[in-house]
């Protein structure tokens, strides 16, 4: 899988990026980082990627022109490429569409997914016309809940940790993606049951007797019993 992020302050990811799983799956060529600024598509000698709202409307607006092109940009090069056509590109922002782990299963089988990060007041909304327009079944608007951020680049390494960690050797466990909150086989109204470590007491609470016993028919009535099935 291969991850383009358009956003004017890319170094925010350099963390992100090269850290904790995502950094291994780098390591094993399971997952690649593109970053697509989109400075170097203004036209102007300052580069402006930026401008006053009309209608005197507080704030600043990140200008249509620059976004569509390195937009444009990162697909010219997936269509050369043996993934052609596959592809999926995401804008994070507020959107009647919720992001749920329902979209990162979907999200993960896609080769190349493409993330517009924003800021300010937003972007003006002929790029979004534009993308609706030309990459109607490519093109997504998702929120990831009802809250707004000063930045746009965070939502989006939410969402790729969501959709990588279930890219097939990113979490070496299987079961671990299997077996988890929030999973589409159970409709997504599913919590799952408490987890233990040692030692087997903690202050005055201790391990339950019963995941100690190595009963495993027991042990799995316990831990359907203490799962979570409706979330209301």
């Amino acid at each position: 899988m291969q991850i383009h992020i358009v956003s004017i302050f890319p170094q925010i990811f350099d963390s992100f990026i090269s850290t904790s799983l995502i950094a291994k799956a780098q390591e094993k060529k399971i997952l690649s980082f593109n970053f697509v600024n989109p400075r170097d598509f203004c036209k102007d000698k300052h580069k402006q990627v930026d401008d006053t709202i009309y209608w005197g409307w507080a704030g600043m607006l990140l200008k249509a022109q620059p976004i569509v092109d390195a937009v444009e940009s990162i697909i010219k090069k997936i269509n050369k490429s043996s993934t052609k056509n596959n592809f999926k590109i995401i804008f994070p922002s507020p959107s009647k569409d919720i992001f749920t782990q329902q979209s990162a299963h979907k999200f993960c089988k896609v080769q190349n997914l493409i993330f517009v990060c924003w800021r300010y007041e937003g972007i003006d909304y002929r790029w979004e016309q534009y993308m609706k327009k030309k990459y109607k079944t490519k093109f997504q608007k998702i929120s990831i809940w009802q809250f707004i951020t000063l930045w746009w680049e965070l939502p989006t390494m939410t969402m790729i940790e969501a959709i990588t960690r279930l890219v097939p050797w990113v979490i070496k466990e299987s079961e671990s993606r299997q077996n988890e909150s929030y999973s589409p086989s159970q409709n997504m109204q599913n919590l799952e049951h408490p987890h233990y470590t040692r030692p087997e007491n903690v202050l005055w609470l201790k391990v339950p007797q019963i995941l100690l016993s190595w009963h495993t028919k027991k042990i799995e009535a316990w831990k359907d019993k203490n799962t979570s099935k409706k979330i209301v």
